[in-house]
């Protein structure tokens, strides 16, 4: 009962799209609660994975990465034991520490949660788009990119996202993901054209994701850099986001 009212609770990403964070602390901290009393490790690194995005969003990224952290020093290893579900959850925990380094800037952090993902990533060779089989070697890669781009190191960034573009990515938020990072790291650039178009391929895989305001910042921060207005379409795509530069 207590695994499956821990995961019940694991409703925080929902409750953070609409803006309700009360709740989606009281998720969390319920999500937890079930979950040590379970007893069980996925649940344990999945309620983890849930109150660690909650740190990031709240701006409380060091506490997130201490917690990750100090969760996934009791669950990594022996992963040629594990089942596949012990390994996708330990692996997204591992992802959401890398979010939650690069967020603040820690490379060193990043880079160590990096390596354990690709650790438990030889193990997981899914990719399907089921709850489980969204960790996959692809989805570390697709971390890392979102990493670089963090950092500032458009170069690489774009480089890590080439050999992506060619890869079967079949959750549509995550091919949005990949065409959103490499708008960012093409703005890092200052090619907006280049940026513009990556954002319009996102925008046929997930609509939904180009209108988060994170996406909708970089759109009209784009087109604010426009000043001679030669992307008429960039300006009329940030109109229809309701963000006019």
């Amino acid at each position: 009962m207590s695994r499956l009212l821990a995961t019940a609770y694991q409703t925080t990403s929902l409750l953070l799209k609409q803006h309700d964070q009360g709740n989606a602390w009281l998720a969390v901290g319920r999500a937890m609660a079930e979950a040590e009393r379970s007893g069980d490790p996925v649940v344990l690194a999945s309620s983890v994975r849930v109150q660690a995005h909650v740190l990031v969003r709240e701006k409380h990224a060091t506490e997130a990465v201490t917690l990750v952290r100090h969760t996934a020093d009791q669950l990594t290893g022996s992963y040629d034991r594990r089942s596949p579900k012990y390994l996708a959850a330990v692996g997204l925990l591992l992802l959401r520490g890398v979010t939650a380094a690069s967020s603040r800037g820690d490379r060193a952090a990043t880079k160590e949660f990096l390596s354990e993902a690709k650790e438990v990533s030889r193990y997981v060779t899914l990719d399907r788009p089921d709850a489980w089989a969204t960790f996959s070697p692809t989805n570390v890669a697709l971390h890392e990119l979102s990493a670089l781009v963090a950092f500032g190191d458009a170069g690489l960034a774009l480089q890590a996202a080439r050999p992506l573009m060619r890869r079967h990515i079949p959750v549509p938020e995550r091919r949005a993901a990949l065409w959103v990072e490499t708008a960012r790291a093409y703005s890092q650039q200052g090619r907006l054209a280049d940026g513009y178009q990556a954002l319009r391929i996102a925008e046929t895989c997930a609509a939904q994701d180009i209108r988060r305001p994170d996406v909708r910042h970089l759109v009209a921060d784009m087109a604010a850099r426009d000043r001679r207005r030669t992307l008429p379409e960039l300006h009329h795509f940030s109109r229809q986001l309701g963000v006019p530069a």
